[in-house]
């Protein structure tokens, strides 16, 4: 029997040999994770039920350890790295499989795959950048450019210099007080108390100036002449403010300016018409400035990178600066990891024992969040590793000797007879 025991000992070190030999073997692999050998031992009863006799150890399991492992930057915006629990979730021609390695690129047809091919998986995104959440599907990032898209508002925050003196009327006719008044004139700066100007676009993505000049015609009161491309006005608007600064008239402060189609200044792009909202103008006793301005038209743009955020949102980045969203990466979790069946390639799937996928988004619920730009290393410690490998040694070593001592007890038992 003890030559028994022995050889189920030599059999089971040997076993834990070879998981902790795999451990240090893959210590470098992206998003591996180690295994452990657990042992029970071996009892052998009697048929009859009477009492049983010790019969040496086995591997009962062979257990993965899903602790986290360390995250590394790289220089590939593809890359990514869980930070917590899930698993990329990977389609092998319609076979669903489970990584946490996050070596992703794009292929041929830009799809997004990993270092196997395999298409990762995630929600879809229309084409005004909405996440279609519930339709799971490869996720592939659309390399057309983007179309320009006119101005068709403008918001301006700026302040009017409250202790400017009014600028005396001008008339068409000097000598006739019942003369219409003249308009500003943008080469003469005594004619206005000041300006700005800012950028639209029309249908074609073409840059246009706006230029606003404003003249003081009272306490509280002002012109406003806008010109576009220098030519003009083509916008008249008087304004008041009240007494704390705050604009009064028009109230609401949007104005609405056109071009039409067919101006030359266009260059063959639709006519455009947009809302200017002046209502957070002001009036105090501060030098004349513009606070901000921002307008939702741009020229085309051509992708130029790819980012993705931390819950897993898939942005093209365009050469114009706009961004649009193309997707978002999912992550699978399971109720139970250990019984996930290990397939190679850093790549697992799902059993009865692990229970099926439950599929969301990074950073929601359990779900862990994403970097991108990252790896998750190999969550085997090397130092650890080598003390159990020097303890499997010293089991395998024990056992040996505990068949060596059998044997020479036998050999004693053999002399004597």
């Amino acid at each position: 029997m003890s030559f028994r025991i022995g050889l189920t000992g030599l059999n089971a070190a040997q076993q834990d040999l070879e998981i902790v030999s795999n451990n240090i073997a893959n210590s470098n692999t992206i998003g591996f994770k180690g295994s452990r050998a657990e042992f029970s031992d071996v009892y052998a009863s009697s048929v009859g039920g009477g009492d049983g006799q010790v019969a040496g150890v086995e591997v009962a399991t062979i257990s993965q350890q899903f602790s986290q492992g360390n995250i590394t930057s790289t220089d590939n915006a593809l890359d990514m790295a869980i930070s917590g629990q899930g698993f990329f979730v990977v389609n092998d021609n319609g076979q669903m499989n489970y990584t946490r390695a996050g070596y992703f690129q794009l292929d041929a047809n830009n799809y997004v795959v990993n270092n196997q091919g395999l298409k990762l998986q995630g929600y879809s995104a229309d084409g005004s950048g909405n996440v279609l959440v519930g339709t799971q599907t490869d996720l592939k990032i659309n390399q057309t450019s983007m179309p320009a898209q006119a101005t068709s508002n403008v918001v301006a925050l700026a302040n009017l210099d409250a202790r400017l003196d009014v600028i005396p009327v001008r008339l068409t006719d000097p000598t006739d007080p019942a003369s219409a008044p003249l308009p500003i004139d943008p080469t003469d700066q005594s004619t206005f108390s000041s300006t700005m100007a800012f950028n639209v676009n029309d249908s074609l993505g073409g840059s246009h100036t706006v230029s606003m000049y404003f003249e003081k015609t009272g306490d509280n009161a002002w012109d406003i002449e806008f010109y576009f491309d220098g030519d003009g006005p083509e916008l008249s608007q008087s304004v008041t403010f009240n007494n704390d600064g705050t604009l009064a008239t028009p109230n609401p402060g949007t104005l609405t300016m056109g071009i039409i189609a067919g101006d030359n200044r266009l260059s063959g792009a639709n006519g455009m018409s947009f809302d200017i909202d002046i209502s957070k103008f002001t009036q105090l006793g501060t030098n004349s400035a513009v606070n901000q301005v921002t307008q939702n038209g741009f020229p085309p743009g051509s992708l130029s990178s790819i980012q993705i955020t931390d819950d897993g949102v898939l942005e093209a980045l365009y050469s114009n600066g706009q961004t649009q969203v193309q997707g978002q990466v999912v992550l699978a979790d399971f109720a139970n990891d250990s019984g996930l069946i290990p397939m190679g390639d850093s790549l697992w799937q799902s059993s009865i024992a692990s229970g099926d996928p439950a599929l969301g988004i990074p950073g929601a619920g359990v779900m862990g969040s994403l970097e991108s730009g990252a790896l998750e290393q190999s969550n085997v410690d090397i130092s650890l590793q080598l003390v159990r490998l020097i303890e499997a040694q010293s089991n395998y070593q024990a056992n040996a000797k505990t068949i060596e001592t059998s044997n020479n007890l036998t050999q004693a038992l053999m002399n004597i007879i």
